[in-house]
Parts: C-alpha cells; sequence; structure tokens
C-alpha cells in the first residue's frame, strides 16, 4: 500500500504591515485588493522573499519582519509575517502594483480582497498583527 503526502505546488510570503489599527492593502490593475507578498524563489529563504517583496513592490524596507507560522490555502503555502510601520512611512508603488491603501481591520471584508487573502483573512489574522498569537500550530491547516 502506497501513500501519497500532500504537498502545495507553491511556496509564497504574505506579510500584514500593521500600522497603528490598520493593515496594508495592495491591488494591481483590474484586480482586487490583497496582501503584500510573493512567490518563493527556488531556494530562498522566507524571510529573504519577504524583505525582497516588500522592496520591489512599495520601496519598503523593513528590518522587522517576524515570522508567524504558515497557512495553506489551497495548493499555496503562504509563509506568514508581520511587520509595523511608523505613520507617515513612505510607499513608492512597483512591480505591477497600482494601488496601495491602509485599512482598518474592522473595515476588511472578504468581498473586498482577493479569494486568496479572504481565506487568509477568515483565519483571524488580525490576531498576530496584535501581538496574540496562536501557536504556529494552529495557523497551519490542510485542507482534507
Amino acid at each position: 500500500m502506497s501513500v501519497s503526502k500532500h504537498r502545495p505546488a507553491r511556496a509564497k510570503v504574505t506579510i500584514l504591515c500593521a500600522r497603528n489599527d490598520q493593515v496594508l492593502l495592495v491591488r494591481r490593475k483590474g484586480a482586487k485588493w490583497k496582501f503584500p507578498g510573493g512567490l518563493l524563489e527556488t531556494g530562498e529563504a522566507p524571510i529573504v522573499a519577504a524583505a525582497r517583496a516588500l522592496w520591489n513592490a512599495l520601496s519598503l524596507h523593513c528590518c522587522g519582519l517576524n515570522g508567524v507560522g504558515t497557512i495553506e490555502v489551497g495548493n499555496v503555502l503562504h509563509h506568514v509575517f508581520t511587520a509595523d510601520f511608523a505613520e507617515g512611512c513612505s510607499v513608492s508603488l512597483g512591480n505591477g502594483i497600482v494601488a496601495c491603501k491602509w485599512v482598518g481591520w474592522q473595515d476588511l471584508s472578504a468581498t473586498m480582497l482577493k479569494p486568496t487573502a479572504a481565506a487568509l483573512l477568515a483565519r483571524d489574522l488580525s490576531a498576530l498583527v496584535h501581538g496574540d498569537q496562536p501557536a504556529v500550530s494552529q495557523l497551519v491547516s490542510n485542507p482534507d
């Protein structure tokens, strides 16, 4: 009897950029809002990919990336990071991003977000930003 193990087809980083009680959303042309992030390159460490994604998409340099766990959504494994930013930090759009905005956690809705971002939002990610970090095992889910 052979047992096949489920493996995500892709790995991404997702960064929850927080400022006060707000989170940063980004949007590509013709798309819905999502959290900043990007694909991991072959052999790249998730934290390096997260820093690269913030720099390439928004010209944001962050030395305070905090890895909080992984979440599997569909066939994508998201390495989730948080980062705090000061009021007035400057953002320059790049890498296909046409807009960004800071939104209060209470104002986020699944209908305004891309399906993947909405699925992440359903995991109550605001607790991560506010320091009520659940154990990493609580973040990992496998679709069975």
